[in-house]
């Protein structure tokens, strides 16, 4: 007979060698994970910062952020009339596996309406041991990831 087409052995066969040439090819997801985490951590710190001076330019009121080392999160908080600062937002966390210390006094860092801020720094860390840190000059305002 002449039949056209192929058998159900034929297709498991092509199955089971396309799966294996997917399995062998795929990077290491848990490999690049943790740097990825650590990255995007770091820009989000960053983006917060820059937001804090932004805001405490555009409506002339003190800005701060409030970094809780214990618990991986940061806030955002501006200056009311009456002196005290109100936390505006929710507290961002950092992912799965990044940890941070700053340079900052009581981890607080202030942004002055004339776009000046505190000096010091964040340093971001890993659980593969990557690190990555954002540093601020207080005397320009200057946000920068190094």
């Amino acid at each position: 007979m002449n039949r056209k087409g192929i058998t159900l052995i034929e297709l498991i066969v092509a199955m089971v060698i396309i799966a294996i040439g997917a399995v062998l090819t795929t990077p290491n997801i848990g490999g690049w994970l943790p740097y990825y985490r650590l990255k995007s951590a770091t820009r989000d710190v960053t983006s917060a910062l820059r937001l804090a001076q932004l805001k405490a330019v555009a409506t002339n009121t003190a800005y701060q952020v409030v970094f809780d080392t214990v618990n991986g999160g940061y806030i955002l908080q501006y200056q009311s009339t009456a002196g005290g600062y109100v936390t505006e937002g929710i507290t961002q966390s950092l992912p799965t596996g990044v940890k941070f210390t700053t340079t900052f006094a009581g981890n607080v860092t202030t942004f002055l309406p004339n776009s000046t801020a505190t000096d010091g720094s964040i340093t971001l860390n890993n659980i593969k041991g990557s690190t990555k840190k954002v540093r601020l000059w207080g005397l320009t305002g200057r946000v920068r990831i190094e």
